[in-house]
């Protein structure tokens, strides 16, 4: 295992062929075979799996996916390691490497409706949050993802209510998932290694309690409830130019729920914020 997954290899490899790495790309390679095995472990591949990779570099960790998984779809934005690729992975019949931002593609188009599709990759920092939300709101077939990001982001993701850490991604991510922290990482297990230390996450998709237009409806709900998350929950969503709904109606709301008229978003809990939502709507 890992056979990439060294410095000394990633040197090489950049060096035969003529390339400089990107910070802006978030171009950070995984270069620990231990760290490797505890990510592959989370994953729980098998050949029956379709396996979404979002940035895979120099094939450090695709490497791995396509020895396990029975497909794995690579979305490589940068043409440059897009081109040398499959050359470095030795061409491996089971790689689709699709060239393009992930962002802009329309992915839905490289699965079937009946894959079981699985997402494990190393985001890129600077898109890993709008990324992971348009996967869960777009690929109804991802079950489960075991993705590396910015540790102070994956904080975000698991805040609860009372926490500095608690906002309106919080909530958006445990609409869609139950999720937990495999491990934290620091900078020194990448090629080049990072400002910031990493944490990989496992998020496993949980059943919907919302259409994708309620969806979208409540999270523009959250975003209004945490635009000013210091102030009272109701001058949030009645104040300003354009109030979410009449000062009136969202103090009737928190009335009739038993909530306090000053109470503040960072202080709910998203199943409580959903009522609110549904109380409102």
């Amino acid at each position: 295992m890992g056979e990439l997954a060294r410095p000394s290899v990633v040197g090489e490899i950049l060096e035969r062929y003529g390339l400089r790495l990107s910070r802006s790309l978030g171009q950070h390679f995984l270069v620990d075979g231990n760290v490797l095995r505890v990510i592959l472990g989370a994953a729980d591949l098998s050949p029956r799996d379709t396996v979404l990779e979002i940035g895979p570099g120099l094939g450090t960790l695709t490497e791995e996916l396509c020895a396990l998984a029975g497909r794995v779809v690579a979305v490589e934005m940068d043409r440059r390691l897009a081109a040398v690729l499959p050359e470095v992975l030795g061409h491996p019949r089971n790689l689709v490497l699709v060239e393009g931002d992930a962002l802009r593609l329309e992915l839905a188009r490289f699965f079937s409706l009946e894959e079981r599709v699985k997402v494990v990759s190393n985001l890129p920092y600077n898109v890993a949050t709008p990324l992971i939300l348009r996967l869960f709101l777009e690929l109804p077939q991802v079950e489960v993802m075991v993705v590396t990001v910015q540790r102070e982001l994956a904080d975000r993701y698991l805040a609860g209510p009372r926490f500095d850490a608690y906002g309106s991604v919080s909530v958006k991510l445990q609409t869609f998932c139950e999720m937990h922290r495999i491990c934290n990482l620091p900078s020194t297990v990448f090629f080049p290694p990072p400002r910031v230390d990493s944490s990989a996450l496992r998020m496993e998709r949980k059943a919907s309690e919302l259409s994708c237009e309620e969806t979208a409806a409540f999270f523009r709900f959250v975003d209004a409830c945490f635009s000013f998350r210091r102030k009272m929950l109701v001058n949030a969503l009645a104040g300003g130019r354009e109030p979410y709904r009449p000062r009136s109606q969202v103090e009737e709301a928190l009335q009739q729920l038993g909530l306090p008229r000053a109470c503040r978003a960072e202080e709910l809990s998203r199943q409580e914020l959903l009522t609110l939502f549904r109380s409102l709507n």
